[in-house]
């Protein structure tokens, strides 16, 4: 999140705003040498208990009209601090709390991430104020809230200015210089490290695509390193290995290029908070290829083509691989011209998602809290 609130931060800045940043002091984290496990729990303390009494005092001292932002819901431990103030709490994603709830059928947490989450969710429901990066997120949040909110809207999240279209030579010679092995073959991409990524639908639909093919089917680039459980899926099919590249943290210019020298982009994901990887396709000309569920729907518009969610038996997810390869099979073999339609069509979707617009909602958003606030203690 320290990317997200370093957005708002310059992007408020910029139009004149004072804006401070505020983050857990590091003190007791420092008096263990580094990567030792007592180094954990001694910032604990800087983070629950330090942290807590800062902002108590911070609370006591601010400023008239002073807006109290939470980059992250996931903050909701310290939001009883500043609840009483003018606040927004910005929502990304539940899908942690509501796999500690036991309604994410891919992912379960233990009893300690289960007390974690629900410490989260007890705090950020005495919020008043959200901001959800998605319809599907807000829907989740609202599922959460116990007292009617005085602001539950979405904001869109915005498009990072990098991602954008290259001329075919210079994706096709980044590529090339740092991936040699792929050569001049076509590939599909996929970005993402997280359980809720669906990386074993990833591989399994590219399985489908090999056996079905007639001739050689494309590559596949992974970003993110393989979990064990991949590992073995590799192994016991040695056949796909020299076709399989991964790379576990490449420079935003070789994702860049990525993005726009790939086939597709493959993300059959279970669930996503905003779903990034699909609108930096987009933004660069890649087609893409994705869960046909909010809020992959959302960012993926009319652009995307759409699979079904993978299912939870393990029994029917073969049947819903060949199905997928199906779809993907399809979008590989559209002419020339449809590639070009397809393309622009993207690019002209993601230029919406412009960091100005979203800077212009941002600020409405906020101003409202504010006069909101404001009205309500002029009425008291």
């Amino acid at each position: 999140m320290r990317s997200f609130a370093l957005q708002i931060a310059t992007g408020l800045r910029a139009r004149g705003h004072r804006v401070r940043e505020i983050t857990a002091p590091v003190v007791f984290g420092r008096l263990a040498a580094k990567g030792a496990g007592i180094s954990k729990w001694l910032g604990y303390i800087d983070q629950y208990l330090l942290f807590r009494l800062q902002l108590w005092w911070l609370a006591r001292r601010l400023p008239p009209r002073t807006l109290c932002v939470f980059c992250d819901q996931a903050l909701g431990p310290w939001i009883p601090a500043l609840k009483h103030h003018p606040h927004v709490v910005h929502v990304h994603d539940l899908l942690a709390l509501q796999a500690a709830l036991g309604r994410q059928p891919f992912h379960h947490l233990g009893w300690s991430g289960r007390l974690y989450q629900r410490w989260i969710c007890d705090g950020f429901r005495q919020a008043r104020c959200f901001l959800s990066v998605s319809a599907a997120t807000l829907q989740a949040l609202t599922a959460e809230l116990r007292q009617p909110p005085w602001l539950n809207e979405v904001l869109l999240n915005p498009l990072p200015p990098r991602f954008r279209p290259l001329s075919p030579s210079a994706a096709a010679e980044e590529v090339a210089a740092l991936i040699p092995s792929l050569g001049a073959r076509p590939f599909l991409f996929h970005i993402g490290r997280n359980w809720y990524k669906n990386r074993v639908g990833v591989l399994a639909i590219w399985e489908q695509l090999w056996s079905s093919s007639t001739s050689i089917a494309p590559a596949l680039v992974l970003v993110g390193a393989l979990e064990p459980a991949l590992q073995r899926w590799l192994e016991r099919r040695p056949h796909l290995q020299p076709h399989l590249v991964v790379l576990n943290r490449p420079s935003n210019a070789l994702v860049l290029a990525l993005y726009n020298r790939a086939a597709a982009l493959l993300f059959p994901s279970h669930a996503e908070g905003f779903g990034w990887p699909v609108l930096e396709a987009l933004a660069c000309g890649c087609p893409v290829v994705t869960t046909g569920c909010p809020p992959m729907t959302e960012v993926g518009g009319d652009c995307a083509t759409y699979i079904p969610p993978a299912p939870p038996d393990q029994a029917a997810q073969r049947g819903w691989a060949r199905q997928a390869a199906e779809q993907l099979a399809a979008v590989l073999a559209r002419s020339v011209q449809e590639q070009n339609a397809v393309r622009a069509r993207g690019i002209a979707f993601a230029q919406a998602f412009s960091q100005q617009r979203w800077l212009d909602q941002l600020e409405a958003h906020y101003s409202w809290v504010l006069s909101h606030r404001e009205h309500q203690a002029c009425a008291s």
